[in-house]
């Protein structure tokens, strides 16, 4: 890892967008030509638009994996700069890549990916950008209706479902996004501060054998450690994780962090190393670049 520098990186990132596009469009031509889908795991095509999963174990995974992506090669994009791209900046330079991002983000299927691309374009939202954005999420709604993709039309039944803590309506809005909101919704009745469980917890799998979604086994969501192991366990994994998972002057880092613990990543799954990975690379090369460009400058200025 030492020898790879910003612009290594950063290629890298851009290839692997690439190539998850690539491999949805495959992925696509396959299904309607009636030929085996090529890698398919954990996909649906029995509903309209079929759900597919690229290179991701699933098509919510791609979504989350892929929103990941995107999101440290702007960074790269920013450090390379010294500023800030604007969108259209954004956009303009790097045509490729983000029509190959939205591509992936948008025939995926997945809800939780226009949920974590709505959350990437806010970082871009000002009054100089608000058309931009504007233009791009109606272009997207479009897109979306006209291909008949049913993540769009469950988002809009999502969002006011959750709002209402209502597990029923949460489940009749969109049972995929149900299975992530819930039992973090169902692991709060079980958490205390005032009694000796709620310190130490309840066990290993203890969430396990009392929390149940539609007759079938789940976990804490969200807050299963507290329930298994306590409280100070479950903070001191949050502490952990954000850590590792928040970047200075990016606020997007925490937003995102924080939705994917709530939407379902637990611990020990491939998508949360995935993302602790990410984290700990990013820095790691932004750091070593500044060391060498430090080091640089003190030599220049002997």
């Amino acid at each position: 890892m030492s020898d790879i520098n910003i612009e290594t990186f950063k290629k890298l990132l851009r290839w692997i967008i690439y190539a998850y596009a690539v491999v949805l469009i495959i992925q696509i031509a396959c299904f309607y030509t009636g030929l085996p889908i090529f890698n398919k795991i954990n996909i649906d095509i029995t509903h309209g638009f079929p759900r597919l999963n690229s290179c991701g174990p699933e098509p919510a995974w791609t979504a989350r994996m892929i929103v990941l992506i995107i999101f440290f090669y702007i960074c790269l994009c920013d450090y390379i700069k010294g500023y800030k791209l604007s969108i259209k900046e954004l956009f303009v330079e790097n045509k490729k890549v983000c029509v190959s991002f939205l591509f992936v983000l948008i025939m995926c299927g997945s809800t939780t990916g226009l949920v974590l691309g709505g959350v990437l374009l806010a970082r871009f939202v000002n009054l100089k950008s608000l058309f931009y954005v504007l233009f791009i999420i109606l272009a997207l709604l479009i897109i979306g209706e006209q291909a008949g993709i049913s993540s769009f039309s469950r988002l809009a039944k999502f969002i006011p479902a959750i709002l209402t803590l209502d597990q029923d309506t949460i489940m009749q809005a969109d049972g995929s996004g149900a299975s992530r909101i819930i039992p973090t919704l169902n692991a709060v009745k079980y958490i205390s501060l005032g009694s000796f469980d709620g310190w130490v917890g309840h066990g290993v799998d203890f969430d396990q054998s009392i929390l149940k979604l539609g007759g079938i086994t789940t976990n804490g969501g969200a807050l299963s450690l507290w329930i298994n192991h306590g409280v100070i366990v479950q903070f001191l994994f949050w502490y952990f994780v954000f850590s590792i998972c928040t970047i200075k002057g990016e606020w997007i880092s925490a937003a995102l962090c924080f939705l994917f613990i709530t939407g379902g990543i637990t611990l020990n799954l491939q998508v949360l190393w995935f993302m602790l990975v990410l984290f700990i690379t990013f820095k790691y090369i932004v750091r070593n670049n500044e060391s060498i460009y430090n080091n640089l400058n003190n030599i220049n200025n002997e």
